[in-house]
């Protein structure tokens, strides 16, 4: 009978001392953990849970710029390539394409690239520009494939109407 009462006593002390882990999260942790979605594990630390909740909103934040970018316009990556030549140091002239804008961004970077093989310090700015220069490069493919494939449907569309009412 003394076995069953201890282990009885020892199964709900390892009960105890689980819900006091659990517990040992602030109720502000828990609340940001449940309102993302992240489940509350036995023996979550207060720094562990702080970590996955920071990881989470980065994740959450990234996604959301790459919602913002895929929606971009040509009009707002030409600003952010004029954005970008200014911090690299390129002029810009007013009637200046994105193309233009970008090839002359990638040639200074280029240039600052020779200039600053040995220093560390600047190669981690132009790396943070080069990230950039590829994220405006690649939102500029985005926006002409899709205005490409808006001019096709608008083509096709406007032969299919000339062939209903026999204009053609």
């Amino acid at each position: 009978m003394t076995t069953s009462i201890s282990a009885v006593n020892a199964g709900s002390s390892a009960v105890s001392e689980a819900l006091s882990k659990k517990s040992s999260l602030s109720n502000d942790t828990k609340a940001k953990l449940e309102a993302l979605g992240i489940t509350v594990t036995e023996g979550m630390t207060e720094s562990e849970a702080k970590a996955k909740i920071a990881a989470k909103e980065a994740e959450n934040n990234a996604q959301n710029q790459g919602n913002q970018q895929g929606n971009s316009s040509e009009s707002e990556i030409l600003s952010d390539a004029k954005s970008l030549a200014s911090s690299v140091g390129v002029s810009v002239s007013s009637d200046a394409t994105v193309d233009e804008i970008l090839d002359d961004i990638s040639s200074e970077l280029e240039v600052m690239l020779e200039d600053a093989e040995g220093n560390p310090s600047i190669l981690t700015q132009l790396s943070s520009y080069l990230a950039q220069l590829n994220s405006l490069e690649d939102r500029y493919d985005s926006v002409q494939s899709s205005q490409a494939s808006m001019y096709s449907a608008m083509n096709m569309i406007s032969t299919n109407n000339k062939l209903a009412l026999g204009l053609q």
